[in-house]
């Protein structure tokens, strides 16, 4: 294991009493306990391997995960929906550029989560530094790479105006550890932040009873057509989880200029047996087969340059250039977000 994430892993299980604070601050929303544990896991978990937890875990729970987490409610999780829409019917339905078809409904429920991120850096900067930001909310095809996901800023006694630098905002699950940028995104960006969502499966699902679609147009249609009666249309709404909101970690941000490149920093480790494989674990940089392959710690795993190199976990096998940033190897606390402002 690597030492880092090893010791990640110590000072995680010396500190279970800042564990439960965490479950705690999700029950003031969140009313099924599963839920609770498994976002607890998932969001420990990203932690963990993103190494965020080399400085004391008290540390990270009060300066930055405590500081920098946020409630997504019913009216923004419509706002995200709707914003989708605009990408939803002009996405072609591959699978990021794969062979497998996607549905629609996939793509628009998908796509949502990136527009939550968004929001959440919005009440985020409001609620922390009284920054208003307003969102690039209509898309067109997602080839048509757009440099940044804010148009325009206000800071206290200040007019609105564009922003000095371009700011990407990209998203990943409660216990996700990479902020991800593909293709020549990085070319057109300056400042990368990643935000990690607690969403759960039964999301979209929990919002369209709370909105009573269910009950009003989907039930009353079905009973209209004699597949469900009362009692039937009863049961179903029942069994249909109520609509919690979302729990939100803006996790930290990497300027560019900031990063030596290509590779700014690496973790990686030889994987499998029969497999086998190069795995990256950690890192921040430019990563392609080309300038890994650079790289002396991939050299003295691979000196024949024969096996395939993965991004643990979210990558298998990697072909093509990403930039790439673990989340440990973010900016975060209230210094480094003003900074950010300053330069914005």
């Amino acid at each position: 294991m690597n030492r880092r994430l090893l010791e990640a892993r110590v000072i995680m299980q010396s500190n279970i009493k800042y564990i439960d604070e965490i479950s705690n601050m999700l029950k003031k929303e969140i009313t099924d306990e599963n839920s609770i544990h498994k976002l607890t896991t998932e969001l420990l978990r990203g932690a963990e391997s993103g190494l965020e937890l080399e400085d004391s875990f008290k540390n990270w729970i009060r300066n930055r995960f405590e500081y920098q987490f946020i409630w997504l409610d019913n009216d923004d999780y419509l706002k995200a929906l709707v914003r989708a829409l605009w990408l939803a019917p002009v996405f072609a339905g591959t699978d990021f550029g794969g062979s497998r078809q996607r549905d629609m409904a996939q793509v628009w429920t998908d796509t949502a989560r990136g527009f939550l991120g968004e929001i959440a850096v919005l009440k985020f900067l409001l609620n922390k530094f009284d920054v208003r930001i307003t969102l690039d909310t209509k898309r067109g095809e997602l080839t048509k790479f757009l440099p940044t996901d804010i148009t325009n800023i206000k800071l206290p006694y200040e007019d609105w105006r564009k922003p000095n630098l371009n700011i990407s905002i990209k998203t990943t699950k409660f216990n996700g550890r990479w902020l991800d940028v593909p293709g020549k995104q990085f070319d057109h960006s300056d400042i990368f932040i990643l935000v990690k969502i607690g969403i759960s499966r039964h999301h979209f699902l929990a919002f369209l009873k709370a909105i009573s679609f269910l009950r009003d147009k989907l039930f009353a249609r079905a009973s209209s057509l004699g597949e469900l009666d009362n009692e039937e249309a009863n049961h179903l709404w029942n069994e249909i989880p109520e609509f919690n909101p979302i729990p939100a970690y803006v996790a930290g941000y990497v300027c560019k200029k900031d990063v030596n490149l290509p590779i700014h920093e690496i973790f990686c480790r030889r994987k499998g047996t029969k497999n086998i494989r190069i795995a990256i674990t950690q890192g921040i940089g430019l990563f392609s087969p080309q300038t890994l392959r650079k790289e002396p710690k991939i050299y003295c795993i691979d000196k024949n340059e024969s096996l395939p190199i993965e991004i643990e976990p979210i990558i298998e096998s990697l072909t093509n250039v990403h930039f790439l940033a673990h989340s440990g190897g973010l900016k975060w606390g209230k210094e480094n977000w003003k900074s950010l402002i300053d330069l914005i």
